[in-house]
């Protein structure tokens, strides 16, 4: 965009080293995607896993077993090989910005969290698939792309009182007025929250957010202590409004029926090339623990088709949802301010390319956002 048409409260120097925090973490995750693609390359070109799995079933006659060992050995070593680039992308790039406010040893604590995290869903999920696909022959596509719907429907429940806790502090909002203006935006949008909690982000990050998490019984707004910080109250209102409006328009469920209706097409697609790709490489059948590295390549494909699909429907719910901030706090100015202040404190791209957007962006873009208000205030 021409630089006339840039908004005046977008610090124009702040988007120049925007572009430069955006392009360092580019090379850092693409370097990681090519050494991860390498990696699973070389167990299948030169028959690593065959091996290791014909070496492990020797002395092992449990297929649950197996599948235990098999990708234990495999997400170590995988953990291991991306230590490097987390650790650049997650902290000396968030240290040379400004953003983190980690001590090493608290940054690799919480990245040992993540890794055991990680470990026990990836596990659940790998044993369900290998349990699966030999009971099922012909549906077992149907049925692991319905239990990964319902399973990533669990998680988002117990995130806020499971998994969230691992990494931060949380407790009730000690700011009366502030929760009082809240509780009244949530009886205008009439919906019943279970708290509102204040987590401290400021004891890793800089940045700031607001959210609703959770599922039925587990919903509760969080906003972070850099935002209560930062931020004026109406701005804070307006962040919370948004996220307000994910939950009254029922968006969190529109957008799991929208996945699982891409996670069924991808599943299905998978399942049609999956006996010529297997062939082609060696493998025979599906149900082959050997084959995962293969299984996840693919899989990865057809991620990267498909994620336009899902970054539009996800930019959709996000525009609806600005659309009911404003609507329910009848203040644009303060919406405004709050998506400028973002893009400077935070480094973010306010009018990215249009491809890029396209493409990759789950929100409108802060330019288009910012433009979106001002519409709105003109009537």
């Amino acid at each position: 965009m021409e630089a006339e048409k840039i908004h005046p409260l977008i610090d124009k120097d702040r988007q120049k080293i925007a572009r430069r925090y955006r392009n360092d973490n580019l090379k850092v995750s693409a370097l990681s995607l090519v050494v991860s693609a390498v990696f699973l390359i070389i167990l299948i070109h030169f028959n690593i896993s065959k091996q290791f799995v014909e070496f492990v079933s020797l002395n092992m006659s449990s297929g649950i077993l197996l599948v235990m060992i098999y990708y234990s050995a495999l997400f170590c070593v995988y953990s291991l090989l991306t230590l490097p680039f987390s650790y650049i992308e997650g902290y000396l790039i968030e240290h040379k910005y400004g953003f983190s406010t980690q001590r090493l040893r608290d940054w690799f604590k919480d990245w040992l969290k993540s890794f055991f995290v990680a470990y026990i869903i990836g596990l659940i999920v790998l044993e369900v698939i290998y349990l699966i696909i030999p009971l099922a022959p012909t549906l077992w596509w149907l049925w692991l792309a319905l239990i990964m719907v319902g399973f990533s429907v669990v998680l988002a429940n117990v995130f806020p009182v499971l998994i969230l806790p691992l990494f931060y502090k949380s407790m009730p909002l000690e700011d009366n007025d502030l929760k009082q203006r809240i509780a009244d935006l949530c009886e205008r949008a009439r919906l019943h929250i279970k708290g509102i909690y204040s987590i401290d982000l400021s004891s890793k990050t800089t940045k700031a957010n607001a959210a609703v998490v959770g599922l039925g019984n587990t919903k509760r707004i969080l906003l972070g202590d850099t935002m209560l910080a930062k931020f004026q109250t109406d701005e804070t209102l307006s962040a919370v409004a948004h996220e307000v409006t994910h939950y009254q328009e029922h968006h969190v469920w529109w957008l799991i029926l929208w996945q699982a209706l891409i996670t069924i097409i991808m599943f299905y697609v998978f399942f049609l090339i999956q006996p010529s790709a297997y062939k082609f490489f060696g493998f025979e059948l599906a149900s082959e623990i050997a084959a995962f590295p293969l299984f996840v390549l693919l899989f990865a494909l057809l991620s990267y088709f498909l994620r336009p699909l899902s970054s539009a429907l996800s930019r959709y719910y996000e525009r609806r949802a600005d659309k009911g901030a404003l609507q329910l706090t009848d203040n644009p100015d303060a919406f405004i301010r709050l998506i400028a202040k973002f893009c400077n404190e935070q480094l973010t791209i306010a009018y990215p390319n249009a491809m890029i957007e396209w493409y990759k962006y789950t929100h409108p873009s802060p330019g288009r956002r910012i433009e979106f208000a001002q519409v709105w205030k003109r009537g």
